[in-house]
């Protein structure tokens, strides 16, 4: 059956893979959306606006995959570059018809009202003020700490207060103000309520089903965000994504099982982004305290993409790929029985394209030197030797389909 996704659960998952890249902010683009959207409904702005206020709330942050950068943008450094992520985001929305309605908001979620471009739109404009309030409310709140909101509604309210007709519009401060004179507001914001906040939306306009070209796209967004996490990942996902394909032709399987191979292969490694940018780039062998991180991102991996229905099997077959045939991977620590071709065929194309691409602590590996490796995983049963065989059979056709993006 061709593959059919719903687009309110696919951008909740890339909501959930952005969170990873705050570590210590978990849900900072949830507690935005909410205070954006609770603000916007007393400014009584139709529901489609409510409801592209959420989603842009969700996804403001979708230009960060680096955590050193991320450590950045919430310091209090006044020389920090704080648009830069905002131009990568609207870069990376405008080809997708429902994320390009986000993408004005987006650009200028850091822009102050009184600097806004004078050609913007009076929605794009407002909407992004609210976006920016939205993200300095959970700044300051993060400062306080997340324990107890309620207990420092007033500091937050007076700082906020502060930023009217310069930083934030008036209105919308005024708005805000209103709103969050409910303590409900505030007690809302604790973590264990965030998540429930959403789900308890309908938004009906993005609860819709979209076919494998649309969610083809959102994958390869995600795909992007994560590669962009460092220059030695560049274009990685992409490239497991097509040798899986390729891989999976030779093997005779149907194009419905080659698409969904395809988006295994592009979003295998969305659970990277919780794992700290200096052990992604350390130029060594990682500390046993360091591996155990790294370990972390194929199950976070899983824990994202099981939750999008229509993404069930994808979401093993792009978490096992460190599982190995022998059960001595990681995280499942799955053996030969109950692992799948398409999982074994993903697994095959991680270590390929890796090989192949310069990593911190070496450089790219000759094709004589892949052929090797993937023959001595093989061997020790951790990589199914039937697929390696495939992908040594025509090693130049299979480093083309790693290493040079269609």
């Amino acid at each position: 059956m061709p593959i059919t996704i719903n687009l309110k659960s696919a951008v909740f998952a890339v909501s959930d893979a952005l969170d990873l890249v705050g570590v210590s902010d978990f849900q900072h683009g949830k507690r935005v959306a909410m205070i954006a959207r609770e603000t916007a409904l007393l400014l009584g702005l139709p529901e489609a606006r409510l409801e592209n206020i959420v989603f842009a709330g969700l996804l403001h942050d979708m230009g960060v995959s680096s955590t050193t950068e991320h450590r950045r943008l919430v310091s209090d450094d006044p020389g920090v570059d704080r648009q830069a992520h905002c131009e990568r985001a609207f870069h990376l929305m405008q080809p997708f018809a429902h994320l390009s309605l986000l993408a004005n908001a987006v650009r200028h979620h850091h822009t102050p009202w009184s600097e806004l471009p004078a050609d913007l739109g009076e929605a794009d404009a407002i909407d992004s003020n609210l976006i920016l309030l939205g993200d300095r409310v959970d700044t300051l709140l993060l400062r306080h700490g997340l324990e107890n909101p309620l207990f420092h509604s007033t500091d937050i309210c007076r700082e906020i207060s502060a930023l009217a007709g310069g930083v934030l519009r008036r209105e919308v401060v005024d708005a805000f103000l209103a709103a969050s004179a409910c303590e409900a507001f505030w007690i809302s914001l604790v973590p264990r309520h965030v998540q429930s906040y959403l789900n308890d939306l309908e938004l009906p306009l993005w609860n819709v089903t979209i076919e494998f070209p649309q969610f083809r796209h959102v994958a390869r967004l995600i795909s992007s965000i994560v590669d962009a996490k460092s220059h030695f990942t560049a274009s990685h996902s992409l490239g497991v994504a097509q040798l899986s394909r390729y891989l999976g032709e030779r093997m005779g399987f149907a194009p419905d099982a080659l698409a969904k191979m395809e988006i295994a292969g592009l979003m295998h490694d969305i659970g990277k982004l919780c794992v700290p940018d200096e052990i992604v780039e350390k130029p060594a062998r990682l500390t046993v305290a360091e591996f155990s991180v790294m370990e972390r991102h194929s199950f976070e991996t899983y824990q994202i993409l099981r939750h999008v229905p229509g993404l069930e099997t994808v979401a093993e077959w792009a978490a096992f790929h460190h599982e190995a045939l022998n059960g001595r991977g990681y995280p499942f620590r799955r053996s030969a029985p109950t692992l799948a071709p398409e999982a074994r065929i993903v697994a095959v194309a991680d270590v390929f394209q890796a090989l192949a691409q310069v990593r911190p602590y070496r450089g790219a590996q000759r094709l004589d030197e892949i052929s090797h490796t993937l023959g001595e995983f093989a061997s020790k049963g951790i990589l199914d030797p039937d697929i390696v065989a495939l992908a040594r059979d025509d090693l130049d056709r299979s480093l083309r389909a790693a290493t040079q993006p269609v």
